[in-house]
């Protein structure tokens, strides 16, 4: 057999070195750090706009000084409708974050923010947290957390939206509302020269809040909706006014008929809250009736602070007076309920309001009102001197009449309408009637 030569006999020995010393120096990679942030003081929302007295309050990371606070985000960046800004909530508020770079936070990220850096000052009129890094300030709990819109009027919107108020910065949504008729030709932004631009909302009243979008939005050139229906987005606020921003533009679901355009066929559910009524001007609600059939007294519109309702009592230069409020056109279906608040809005005198239902949905006038067959309803609670607690109501506390079942009213199939049905007179019988949030579900 032939024998290895002294070199042949060397790399053989080698080999094995080799391999073993390559084994042996696998190459570590270093584990990035685990990124802790302090805690320190817990605040809400609620607390932390609080914290603003008139000067920007500014975070510091000494021991005493520390906060977080715990939110969700409802707003992003990802439609280019918020550039460097998101907004965030939790059970007490929300408030608009200003971001030092932008991006990293999403829609349903559940989030704690280490306040130390940041600086809280209003800026007209909207609060905010500005200057917050996502990487230093920011640590993600969760994702795809829920948080529910906060249904709403452009009432409250008026009043609570600004500096301060329950709305600012929350994600709510309108109902009943569409784009002025002069705005339906025109689309949400100008997406050529990428320039922001407003558009106007308003409710079957006339009143309305601007929509604001940006140019470099991913809907800037979509034309706004025709029609009427839901608005969900950001109640932000500038200057002396609501500012609505589109947080996802599946949200603005604005296809019904326009005001006044509605066929008033019986439909399947009711919710009237009176938003945007006219201080004291009849009540105008679509497919509603206000009448009188005595005297010449109408129910009128009222606006308090943030509250709208229709309020009714009699005119002095009437010797008596009988006033309707009558209901949409409704289809019953078993289980059916009616709901509605109502209050006094004066010192009591008499029991002046009934509830009744008719299957006549053919009313136009007093004299088909009087013909219609109606049935009074029992079991609701009204205000006055017959409160839940047997005590005599007292003015501007409101009463929840209760759940009122309508199976004792109506069968499957039936079309009706509900009626408030106001006598009185200003001598004897002058009490002041509200009603509100009425229900049929």
């Amino acid at each position: 057999m032939r024998s290895l030569s002294p070199v042949s006999r060397t790399l053989l020995f080698a080999v094995p070195l080799i391999l073993a010393t390559a084994v042996g120096c696998k190459k570590e990679y270093d584990t990035p750090p685990v990124r802790t942030l302090g805690s320190g003081n817990v605040v809400t929302i609620a607390q932390l706009k609080a914290m603003y007295q008139g000067v920007p309050v500014h975070f510091s990371d000494s021991a005493n000084a520390i906060n977080t606070v715990y939110a969700v985000v409802t707003a992003d960046e990802q439609n280019g409708n918020l550039y460097k800004n998101v907004y965030v909530q939790d059970a007490t508020g929300a408030i608009a974050v200003r971001l030092l770079f932008s991006g990293g936070l999403y829609q349903g990220d559940s989030i704690r923010i280490y306040l130390p850096g940041t600086v809280l000052s209003p800026y007209n009129g909207l609060m905010q947290l500005d200057s917050v890094n996502v990487d230093n300030n920011i640590v993600k709990q969760a994702t795809n957390v829920y948080v529910a819109p906060t249904p709403t009027t452009m009432t409250e919107l008026a009043t609570q939206a600004g500096l301060g108020g329950a709305l600012q910065s929350k994600l709510i949504t309108l109902s009943g509302v569409e784009f002025v008729a002069g705005d339906t030709s025109l689309t949400y932004a100008d997406p050529v020269n990428q320039l922001t631009l407003n558009r106007t909302l308003e409710n079957c009243f006339g009143t309305t809040a601007v929509v604001r979008s940006s140019g470099y939005s991913n809907f800037a050139g979509q034309h706004l909706p025709t029609g009427k229906g839901n608005f969900t987005g950001i109640a932000s606020w500038f200057g002396s006014a609501a500012q609505l921003y589109v947080r996802d533009i599946n949200e603005v679901q604005l296809t019904g008929p326009r005001c006044g355009m509605a066929s008033c066929d019986p439909a399947n559910s009711l919710n009237e809250n009176f938003d945007g009524v006219v201080n004291n001007a009849d009540v105008n609600a679509e497919c509603w009736l206000d009448l009188f059939t005595t005297g010449t007294g109408k129910w009128k519109g009222k606006i308090i602070g943030s509250e709208s309702f229709a309020e009714v009592a009699p005119p002095s230069f009437d010797a008596s007076t009988v006033s309707w409020l009558i209901s949409a056109p409704l289809q019953y279906s078993a289980g059916m309920q009616l709901s509605f608040i109502s209050s006094l809005g004066s010192g009591w005198q008499h029991d002046g309001v009934e509830v009744l239902i008719s299957t006549d949905i053919n009313l136009t006038n007093a004299a088909s009102v009087l013909a219609a067959p109606w049935q009074n309803v029992t079991g609701a609670t009204l205000a006055g001197s017959a409160t839940p607690a047997g005590t005599l109501s007292t003015v501007g506390t409101w009463v929840p009449s209760g759940n009122i079942d309508l199976s004792a009213y109506l069968t499957a199939g039936d079309n009706f309408v509900v009626a408030f049905k106001y006598s009185g007179n200003p001598a004897s019988q002058a009490t002041r009637y509200r009603i509100d949030n009425v229900s049929v579900q």
